[in-house]
């Protein structure tokens, strides 16, 4: 069995209002985001976390792409190709 350091790995945040009976402990991960873009998903279901002990870093690319697509058909062959090569 892993043990797991409650201190570390649990936040707790006090909301105004209500009361000390009123409070519970939540079954399930609370992410606090921003919309930052009107598309971006406002509510999101199983959704997987990993959790990292280490840096992640990100390289962006430095080479852009452009595709000029006549068939719509063709649209999903070009996302599959993409998915495999990332």
């Amino acid at each position: 069995m892993h043990k797991v350091d409650i201190k570390c790995s649990m936040h707790v945040e006090k909301v105004p209002g209500g009361e000390i009976k009123e409070s519970c402990i939540l079954g399930r991960v609370i992410v606090n985001k921003d919309v930052i873009h009107p598309k971006m998903h406002h509510r999101i279901e199983n959704l997987h976390i990993i959790l990292l002990d280490c840096p992640l870093e990100y390289k962006k690319s430095k080479s852009q792409t452009n595709i000029e697509i006549m068939r719509e058909g063709n649209w999903s062959c070009v996302l599959e190709i993409e998915e495999e090569q990332i």
